[in-house]
């Protein structure tokens, strides 16, 4: 689930039942990527709408734990302050990094961000036919070879103004893992010794 300043992964669909019911409900009114494609997008997107419309029957929603203040009164109501307490939602602590295609650079033309879909696209010509690679998490940026990076690196990605903050988001990973060499085959464990001493 893309949100404006990162993206939350669930390990199994059971664990939406951990987000707050505001956000249950805005999903709904979305549109899942790649339902019109994706057997499995398309149920999910379905089964939402469904459990909106009758009151999530099996998507239970996370309840508020209320915290009523001791001292604060409520301005309006003239009763004790309410508090709304809501637990962290069940996602995955590791981002699941997603394997790349490698060795584009002499095909590469250029790269731009799908204010749509909110995904990094990467446009190649491959003698005459022309191919996309759509990059949802900039984190995986982060599986592509050293000379793809620099490639990257080098080109600015294009954006409308209104998608800047995300998209920048894609070449702030790609200055960073220039910078500190990260690129696929990379020991993570010992680049990140080698970062935690400079």
């Amino acid at each position: 689930m893309k949100r404006e300043k990162g993206i939350d992964y669930f390990r199994f669909p059971h664990d939406f039942n951990t987000l707050p019911g505001f956000d249950l409900n805005r999903l709904n009114y979305l549109d899942m990527l790649y339902a019109n494609s994706d057997p499995m997008a398309a149920f999910f997107q379905r089964l939402l709408r469904r459990e909106y419309r009758s009151g999530w029957k099996m998507l239970k929603p996370q309840l508020p734990k209320r915290l009523f203040s001791k001292t604060e009164i409520d301005p309006i109501s003239k009763r004790l302050k309410v508090t709304l307490k809501y637990k962290f939602p069940r996602v995955m602590k590791k981002v699941p990094l997603r394997k790349m295609p490698l060795d584009f650079s002499s095909h590469f033309k250029w790269w731009y961000f799908d204010g749509r879909t909110k995904e990094a696209v990467i446009v190649l010509d491959r003698d005459g036919s022309w191919e996309t690679i759509r990059v949802f998490d900039p984190m995986w940026l982060t599986n592509l070879s050293r000379d793809d990076i620099y490639t990257l690196y080098k080109c600015q990605i294009f954006f409308q103004e209104e998608d800047a903050l995300q998209a920048l988001q894609y070449h702030r990973v790609i200055r960073l893992c220039f910078a500190y060499d990260v690129h696929n085959g990379v020991n993570w464990k010992e680049k990140q010794k080698e970062i935690d001493k400079r």
